[in-house]
């Protein structure tokens, strides 16, 4: 048992510790992205909100655990309505979080047939793996008893499988898509944001999936000591900061947000217009982004790519 409460405490802490690094992102966003769609800013803040809430929920199921009830093993045997907390909220955040990565691929090519199917299949796993979350709760919440974890394997099988095949398919196509602008890009520096983006969702994708496996295998294998709740606890803030560190990576990486600007028109004889400016509070060269730099060079560029596209990858 003492394992057991060992594991509760270890997930408690690592809750803790990704809602300070998912703090300190949404701060970020805020100062970086004033100007950010709005509805984007909403679901920011509101998963933020959420995940502020679902600490406190996990907190007080730890608490009653490892404090109140130590050294008692009936808290096993009915589990605290607190229990019930990391399938609700891990349910709305990775739904959300997955279904505004359909919208990136939409986006991304949204002159393909294919693009579009994706991303109706992304979005129709992100609800059915987040309704199964929610069933899966309330069967649970009838008795909240250990004994009865048995009785939910398939609906926990639905919410964790179903997230983890859905975020293999995000960033598969993700890659696909990053890929093959690589592939058509005539320019250097594009060429090393794009990596850079395939680096970020290769690392952001497999990190959830990862979690949601290892939850689902420990769910099926300890069913009796609800050993699962450990990584259960941080499923949520994983998908909350993976969202937070997309939309943050483009100040790293100079896009819209600002650290430095660079726009490139392209048009029959080639006209490249860079300019160094400081747009955000972001920028932190403080001479150098107040100086402005045109260059205007006059040459012949030929290319099989649409431009506009490569724009997409930067401002998304």
């Amino acid at each position: 048992m003492v394992q057991f409460e060992a594991l509760y405490l270890l997930g408690t802490q690592v809750n803790w510790l990704l809602l300070g690094t998912l703090t300190l992102q949404v701060y970020k966003f805020h100062i970086c992205f004033p100007k950010e769609r709005w509805w984007v800013k909403t679901l920011v803040y509101t998963l933020f909100v959420l995940e502020v809430v679902q600490t406190a929920v996990t907190s007080h199921f730890a608490y009653s655990i490892l404090v109140i009830s130590w050294g008692k093993p009936s808290i096993f045997t009915k589990l605290p309505w607190s229990s019930l907390a990391a399938p609700i909220f891990t349910g709305i955040t990775s739904g959300s979080v997955q279904s505004f990565f359909a919208w990136r691929i939409w986006t991304l090519k949204d002159k393909h047939v294919w693009a579009r199917i994706v991303s109706v299949v992304v979005v129709m796993l992100a609800l059915m793996q987040s309704l199964a979350a929610f069933c899966t709760d309330a069967r649970f919440a009838v008795t909240t008893q250990v004994t009865e974890l048995e009785r939910l394997h398939v609906g926990v099988n639905v919410w964790l499988i179903g997230s983890a095949v859905c975020d293999v398919v995000i960033t598969i196509t993700m890659l696909v898509i990053l890929t093959e602008y690589r592939r058509k890009t005539p320019w250097k520096r594009t060429d090393t944001l794009i990596s850079k983006l395939i680096y970020n969702t290769v690392e952001t994708g497999a990190i959830t999936t990862v979690v949601a496996i290892a939850d689902v295998i420990l769910f099926i294998l300890f069913s009796q000591t609800n050993l699962h709740q450990a990584p259960a606890f941080i499923l949520g803030k994983l998908y909350t900061n993976v969202l937070l560190a997309t939309l943050n990576s483009r100040v790293v990486m100079g896009t819209r947000s600002g650290l430095a600007g660079a726009r490139m028109d392209v048009s029959g004889d080639s006209k490249h217009e860079m300019q160094w400016r400081r747009q955000t509070a972001c920028a932190p060269d403080l001479e150098a982004a107040s100086r402005r730099v045109q260059i205007t060079t006059v040459r012949h560029v030929t290319i099989d790519s649409d431009p506009v596209e490569h724009k997409k990858v930067a401002d998304l």
